[in-house]
């Protein structure tokens, strides 16, 4: 019988630590971590305006009322597709969009740990690039469940089967591309931009291939075949779900025509200057951290494979010409590698044998506390915001106490989220603002005149205005608005970050 002595348990003591780093404590921590730092917005009802009109469309969808035919948009299904389960599952439509955000930061922050050691790099490393982007979505917005936070997970797991392929000493699978086509359909059914992401990936895959001599032509045509399929299955299946209900003309317009035309739409974005400046201000320190990882000649040789996606994150931030700030969320995943494999040749090269994993995770946390000190310290004052009174939240309960059955609520210039609060039905598809009585009208292929005069003579029981965005409100649709308040009272005024917020009611 083996006995075991003193010496043989201290030698697996490091064994064992190694074992729970690698299967226990790392995963969890990128695990909890998103839901601990985004736990400060789990009561703001608005984020970013975007994030409630895909709430709405999902409250409607479980009520029967599919996207675009109940409620429309200019995006995709994807998002509200997906936030759909968290609605159906959860006690409050709030609740719901900010878990759904917190498990889409969780899963891509696992993912990139995945990624980074698929890249041969360490495991220290790929926690370090995990660490990084739950970090980082803190800030530009990335708080709010938008497009950017639902669809980066799919556009991680895309990108690991491509760059792993492209690492293997063997062709490409075609089973492999495949299946990162779909991911990165299920990426582009929630916002079409990332398909130059897609296509970075793709090239970089092949071009390896083809110069090690692994495949050759007739083979890359079989995989593109197969790319594309994958690409464009979740697309297709929905324009044929919608042309058999008789609308695929409604479907093209929303996801196609639309999208030719809104980057010339001028809409108060933020303009050229000030979206890289917040961006590089907000990134900076993980494009140093990048850089870094030139000093490795094998980090390198990774961070190669990795410029092509991060070039075309650059070109999808910046295309529409609106430089918002959660457009370059996108550039995340990929400079969060870089950042990790910089780290890593930072370690290595001046580290010794047994600190090395250390000193990765410790200057990725050094580097995480800054967007984390920017967010939670001016919080502070006020218990993170948790007790601060939340303007949407209120104006949702005045709406359930005052609409009736039969009777209208109508937003017309301030944040889509409230019908989903309030439990109370938009009166127009047009949920969005911006959409009936705003900047986008134009987009929409309909005549948002004779749409606004339509809710208008419903006599809406409460409208709800916001006398600080009268500025993204065509001035004809205010006037029109401002003279049916004529015949209404003003029975609240709620303060929000941006102004006061007026409830008024039918007499």
């Amino acid at each position: 019988m083996f006995v075991s002595t003193t010496a043989d348990h201290a030698s697996t003591r490091p064994q064992r630590r190694r074992a729970w780093w690698r299967w226990g404590l790392a995963p969890a921590v990128l695990l909890l971590l998103p839901f601990l730092l985004r736990a400060v917005a789990i009561r703001a009802s608005v984020v970013d305006p975007d994030e409630g009109l895909y709430l709405v469309q999902a409250v409607a969808w479980l009520k029967g009322g599919w996207p675009y035919l109940a409620v429309w948009d200019m995006h995709p299904v994807g998002a509200p597709a997906l936030l759909t389960p968290f609605v159906a599952l959860l006690p409050s439509p709030l609740l719901a969009l900010r878990i759904a955000g917190m498990v889409a930061v969780a899963a891509t922050s696992l993912l990139l740990m995945r990624l980074v050691m698929r890249l041969g790099a360490s495991r220290a490393a790929g926690f370090a690039a995990g660490l990084l982007y739950a970090a980082h979505t803190l800030v530009l917005g990335g708080l709010a469940t938008n497009t950017e936070i639902l669809f980066a997970p799919f556009m991680v797991a895309g990108a690991t089967l491509l760059l792993q392929e492209a690492l293997a000493e063997r062709a490409p699978r075609p089973a492999t591309v495949l299946a990162a086509g779909l991911f990165f359909g299920v990426a582009l059914w929630v916002k079409q931009v990332v398909g130059l992401e897609a296509s970075a990936l793709w090239l970089t895959m092949v071009g390896v291939a083809l110069a090690r001599r692994r495949m050759g032509i007739g083979a890359v045509l079989v995989l593109a075949l197969l790319f594309a399929l994958g690409a464009a299955l979740p697309t297709a299946l929905t324009a044929a779900i919608y042309a058999a209900k008789g609308e695929f003309a409604t479907w093209w317009n929303s996801n196609v025509t639309v999208l030719l035309t809104y980057s010339a739409v001028e809409d108060g974005a933020p303009g050229f200057r000030r979206g890289v400046v917040v961006a590089l201000g907000c990134l900076l320190w993980l494009l140093a951290a990048a850089m870094l990882a030139a000093a490795h000649a094998p980090a390198r040789r990774r961070a190669a494979l990795l410029l092509p996606w991060l070039a075309a994150a650059i070109v999808q931030a910046a295309a529409p010409g609106k430089y918002f700030d959660h457009y370059f969320l996108m550039l995340l995943p990929p400079l969060c590698v870089l950042a990790a494999l910089g780290l890593e040749a930072v370690a290595i090269r001046w580290g010794r044998q047994g600190v090395r994993r250390g000193m990765v995770i410790g200057l990725a946390a050094a580097i995480a506390v800054l967007p984390v000190s920017s967010l939670l310290l001016p919080r502070l004052a006020n218990g993170l915001g948790w007790r601060l009174p939340d303007a949407a939240t209120q104006v949702a309960a005045i709406a359930r106490a005052e609409v009736g059955p039969g009777e209208a609520l109508y937003i017309a210039n301030w944040h889509p989220v409230v019908y989903a609060l309030a439990g109370i039905e938009a009166p127009t598809r047009f949920a969005f603002p911006s959409h009936l009585a705003g900047l986008h009208a134009g987009l929409t292929g309909f005549d948002q005149d004779a749409e606004l005069e339509r809710v208008l003579a419903l006599a809406p029981r409460i409208i709800v205005i916001a006398p600080s965005h009268w500025w993204r409100t065509r001035p004809e649709a205010r006037a029109r608005i401002e003279a049916t308040l004529v015949g209404y009272d003003r029975i609240a005024t709620i303060r929000d970050g941006d102004g006061p917020v007026e409830v008024w009611r039918r007499r």
